[in-house]
């Protein structure tokens, strides 16, 4: 027997991508908008104002590398969406949890990179700042197998099967990242940070071994 669905089915689902999208687009804006840059004072020199404004560069790096870390999230939820055909409540709620991770991305940045570069960062910061993507990924990842189990438009493709080995892929990067952190000190030198380019390149490494 054929599902009856309501007569604005497609809408609401469009209405759970456009809600999300706001969120995704609100928590980007909300990270740029706590960078307030520095006072210029007349007869400042051109040394002056740059010191001023490596004082507010760790924010601005923190920002480029929270922007990409939201946009992998959107983007796989964002594919996601081209699969979905119905929903229900537990997946409202599921992609409700999503939300609350990446409205916590403008404080976890702001957390971790406003001391990240001057020696007082602590573990619990970057643990802190490093679960929030990981969640994030997490519960796309649950997404993922939820529709693919209850809520797919047609069978699941190439493209599908590759977006949810990417998740896990992201997933597994992130948790080996964090247990680097766990017995690596975070004193800083020039490769202390170094597990931020680690993230992306683990994820690369996954997926290749995942091709094979």
């Amino acid at each position: 027997m054929t599902e009856q669905k309501h007569p604005k089915h497609d809408f609401m689902i469009e209405r759970i991508a456009f809600f999300s999208d706001a969120v995704f687009a609100i928590a980007i804006t909300l990270m740029a908008i706590e960078i307030h840059p520095p006072l210029v004072k007349k007869g400042d020199t051109a040394a002056v104002v740059w010191e001023h404004f490596k004082e507010i560069l760790p924010e601005f790096i923190g920002l480029l590398v929270s922007f990409w870390l939201i946009a992998s999230v959107w983007l796989r939820h964002h594919q996601l969406f081209k699969y979905v055909d119905n929903f229900d409540i537990r997946f409202m709620v599921i992609n409700l949890w999503l939300l609350f991770t990446i409205i916590l991305y403008p404080f976890s940045t702001g957390f971790l990179f406003t001391s990240i570069f001057h020696g007082a960062a602590t573990k619990l910061q970057v643990f802190f700042y490093l679960g929030v993507p990981l969640t994030s990924n997490l519960i796309v990842y649950l997404m993922y197998k939820r529709v693919n189990r209850k809520h797919l438009k047609g069978s699941a493709d190439a493209h599908f099967h590759g977006a949810v080995i990417s998740q896990l892929s992201l997933i597994i990067a992130f948790i080996l990242v964090i247990s680097w952190v766990a017995i690596m000190p975070l004193d800083y030198h020039p490769f202390g940070y170094s597990f931020f380019a680690a993230i992306p390149l683990l994820n690369w490494l996954l997926k290749k071994n995942n091709k094979k």
